[in-house]
């Protein structure tokens, strides 16, 4: 063979086959056992499509390798659209349809499969890369926090003055009116017995008025009602008006005028009294 045309003839030959070669990496076709690798620690998210029963994640487990949720789900005719997220814990090779189920618990028949691989490698420098990203600061300028605290200072002043300023101050407490002396609450019944309009009410009050204005006079006030009574009917001085006064309320048919207890009464509306 002639050594130049053999030289010719090879030089060609040898780079069409490179190209070839290199076309044939190009286009060659994925396994499809070929899966994803994904940082450890890192959220990440995959859309699935499927036409069978509504998807739902497995029951967590403790300790599991992958942390799965469903995001959103997108209903379109005849499909649903689910935006999966998943987060691999370890390092190793997992199929996301393995923590998927149906919601009644059924198989799920022709559900794709999505193979990633949790890659520690690409989770050596995340730490470092968040700690970055929290250093990062803003500063504001300009006395932002002075002017801030000092408006603060004059919207509180500003609602102490709203609250307080120009209130009426309260009126002070009304003086407290002196209790009735005896005379003065026996006068009106004075008046109603005159007058024949003294009903059983008053009578009532008529009777108890008497007898604590008695019972003064004796110095018996403390003392049980009983032995008041005994002191007051044994008494000169209050025995004979005792014995009227309860002959003409407690007798409808008493010999006793109301002008005889008008006359008992009368003295005790006209003397000084202390009040009560």
């Amino acid at each position: 063979m002639n050594p130049a045309f053999s030289h010719r003839f090879t030089r060609p030959a040898l780079a069409a086959l490179g190209m070839v070669a290199l076309l044939a990496v190009c286009f060659w076709p994925r396994n499809a056992t070929d899966s994803l690798n994904v940082p450890l620690g890192v959220e990440q998210a995959a859309i699935v499509t499927y036409s069978g029963p509504p998807v739902t994640v497995m029951p967590y487990k403790w300790g599991v390798a992958v942390n799965v949720r469903i995001a959103k789900v997108t209903e379109q005719p005849g499909v649903r659209i689910y935006d999966v997220r998943y987060l691999v814990n370890r390092p190793g090779t997992f199929d996301l349809k393995d923590y998927l189920t149906a919601e009644d618990g059924g198989r799920l028949d022709g559900l794709p499969s999505f193979k990633f691989h949790g890659d520690p490698k690409l989770s050596k420098h995340l730490d470092a890369r968040i700690q970055e990203t929290e250093e990062m600061a803003v500063r504001v300028g300009g006395y932002y926090y002075l002017t801030l605290g000092a408006l603060g200072v004059l919207w509180i002043a500003w609602l102490l003055l709203l609250i307080f300023y120009g209130r009426a101050k309260p009126a002070p407490p009304a003086a407290a009116l002196p209790e009735p002396t005896l005379a003065e609450l026996l006068r009106p019944l004075l008046a109603q017995l005159e007058a024949g309009t003294l009903d059983a009410a008053a009578k009532a009050q008529l009777e108890m008025l008497l007898l604590r204005r008695w019972r003064e006079d004796l110095a018996i006030a403390n003392a049980p009602m009983h032995r008041a009574l005994d002191a007051i009917a044994r008494d000169e001085k209050t025995r004979q008006p005792l014995r009227q006064l309860q002959h003409w309320l407690h007798h409808p048919a008493s010999p006793v005028r109301r002008e005889e207890i008008a006359a008992v009464i009368r003295p005790y509306t006209e003397s000084a009294e202390v009040r009560l």
